[in-house]
């Protein structure tokens, strides 16, 4: 097999795959897990249910398939955001509002009422945690170099303080992805308290 045709091949599939999962995705929040069958998947991806069984072994397997996506997908824009900062403050402010625009997506959006409602197993929760644990990293990094840097507390702990930021980024996905908080609030509020913390001086 010529080295164009195998590309050709593998083009075609990462496109096959893309689209089952976009389906998955667009079922699972209309009509909730339960409803979304394999057969009703196969139908929705304009595919054979043999060919959708090649990708995915079942709904869930497509749905994690979506986690891992957007995992991706954000690490990959959280890096972006670091690399065009030299100032630590200046990357951290640029990976928190990456995060919530990240959150205001409408692929976010679609995506997260899929799997609140999708019921996931113990194994794929435990899978969907280990994920995240990548998206704390630019926060550590940032945070060490800004303490070499001598533009943060010495007294913080990167790997603390960087992994609460972005939880405190994270818990305002809930309110900005049912567009009852927006971007630019959330930003002003997180980066209020880590800049001036909540006591007067």
């Amino acid at each position: 097999m010529s080295q164009a045709w195998q590309s050709a091949v593998e083009t075609h599939k990462a496109r096959y795959r893309e689209q089952i999962i976009d389906a998955a995705i667009e079922l699972v929040a209309a009509e909730g897990v339960t409803k979304t069958s394999m057969a009703k998947l196969a139908q929705h991806a304009g595919v054979g249910r043999a060919t959708l069984y090649k990708y995915f072994a079942d709904v869930e397997s497509a749905l994690l398939a979506h986690v891992e996506r957007e995992l991706d997908e954000c690490a990959a824009r959280l890096a972006a955001a670091t690399t065009e900062h030299a100032d630590p403050l200046d990357r951290l402010h640029a990976c928190v509002r990456t995060m919530l625009d990240y959150f205001a997506s409408r692929r976010h959006r679609v995506g997260w009422a899929s799997l609140d409602k999708a019921d996931l197993s113990a194994a794929a929760m435990a899978r969907l945690r280990t994920g995240m644990t990548r998206l704390h990293q630019p926060f550590v990094v940032t945070l060490s170099e800004g303490i070499a840097a001598k533009r943060l507390r010495e007294e913080l702990d990167p790997q603390r303080h960087g992994k609460l930021i972005f939880k405190m980024v994270a818990s305002m996905q809930e309110d900005i992805a049912d567009e009852t908080l927006t971007t630019t609030d959330a930003m002003n509020t997180i980066w209020s308290l880590m800049t001036r913390g909540i006591l007067e001086s």
